[in-house]
């Protein structure tokens, strides 16, 4: 597998592949190592942070991260370095090469394992891309994305990072699908979570619904809105 040196930006979140992250920093060191970049070939490794080990103990991350490109960067007004970063190529950390000034990691970049592309697995992306829309319907957060969110890609692996890049999970469970290599294996775990959340946000507007009605009956404001 090709392997190179890369400079690594560990954050509380999980970049996908083909999805796009704002960020801004202040941290010294990351401002540095952003500024490093820019003057650079503009690419940093993306890994996410395991939860804090405790006061003085080193930081803790998952090897498994997103190597991404720097499509923007601006300095704002409180001195801070705003970045949107743009995921290509999954990564692996083989080992840590440089501590200070920041973290510079040797990896190698993951290839992914394709399936046959068979009836089953167009039928399995069909219902996947359909219960996204319906996912989103009901986060109604539909009109906050961009339009090129909206329109799903044809390619399989490209849609599962995408249907990734848009769950709001825990950040561990987004990293569990990063770290999935087959396609397969990817749209299957894609599709439970997304029967899960489905499930719970149309029990929630459910209730929000049912108290309404409960509200208006009784002429109350909803804040005050009782179950029984």
């Amino acid at each position: 597998m090709l392997r190179q040196e890369v400079p690594l930006l560990l954050l509380e979140a999980v970049l996908f592949p083909g999805a796009k992250l704002p960020l801004t920093v202040f941290e010294e060191r990351d401002k540095r190592l952003l500024e490093d970049c820019l003057s650079g070939d503009c690419r940093v490794g993306v890994a996410l942070l395991k939860r804090s080990q405790g006061a003085g103990k080193p930081m803790d991350f998952y090897e498994v991260g997103t190597l991404a490109r720097i499509i923007h960067a601006e300095i704002t007004s409180e001195n801070q370095v705003a970045v949107v970063l743009y995921g290509e190529q999954r990564f692996r950390v083989v080992e840590i090469v440089q501590y200070e000034p920041y973290r510079v990691g040797r990896v190698e970049i993951l290839s992914n394992r394709f399936s046959f592309v068979s009836p089953q697995l167009t039928h399995l992306a069909n219902r996947l891309s359909a219960m996204l829309y319906r996912y989103i319907e009901l986060r109604e957060i539909a009109d906050k994305l961009a339009l090129a969110d909206m329109v799903l890609p044809t390619d399989l692996m490209s849609l599962g990072y995408r249907i990734g890049a848009l769950l709001d999970v825990p950040l561990h469970e987004k990293q569990e699908l990063l770290e999935v290599d087959d396609i397969n294996e990817l749209l299957l775990r894609e599709l439970e979570i997304l029967n899960r959340e489905i499930r719970q946000l149309q029990q929630s507007a459910f209730w929000h619904q049912f108290v309404r009605s409960k509200a208006r009956r009784r002429t109350l404001p909803i804040e005050r809105a009782i179950w029984n």
